[in-house]
């Protein structure tokens, strides 16, 4: 699947980080359709990026979206509801391109200390004014 759009446009969504995010979602959404044994959540948690999490709304894509800092996340982690964290990495210069990561992480922690499991996600492009997925970024499940 690719999916190309104008990152700049005039609309709801100047936010390029936000964008990323409802590619990722919906893609998401694909592979719950694909696995009806996996519990599909409303809520999703968001870890706190000074850059790229300014300006993520509070719904995206009918999802309760939760962004959370590093004590969020120990609190929430130690109450059990916290079943994975997306991470939405600042841009990048990469391959002569702008680059921006949505990875989706395991969280784990362990007095006061996170330990992330990478569980896959997605690597955006920006060229030109146009914002396009051109890779999965595969986890590591062991």
């Amino acid at each position: 699947m690719s999916y190309s759009f104008d990152a700049f446009s005039q609309s709801d969504s100047t936010n390029v980080y936000l964008k990323a995010l409802k590619v990722h979602l919906v893609d998401k959404e694909e592979i719950y359709k694909m696995n009806p044994k996996l519990k599909n959540l409303n809520e999703i948690y968001i870890e706190k990026d000074s850059y790229s999490t300014n300006g993520i709304p509070e719904n995206v894509n009918g999802k309760k979206v939760y962004v959370v800092t590093r004590d969020e996340i120990l609190k929430l982690n130690k109450e059990g509801k916290l079943k994975s964290l997306i991470a939405i990495r600042p841009v990048t210069w990469k391959k002569e391109s702008l680059r921006i990561s949505v990875i989706e992480f395991l969280v784990i922690s362990k007095r006061k200390k996170l330990y992330y499991t990478n569980l896959g996600g997605e690597e955006f492009e920006i060229n030109g004014f146009t914002l396009k997925r051109v890779d999965n970024v595969h986890g590591n499940y062991d």
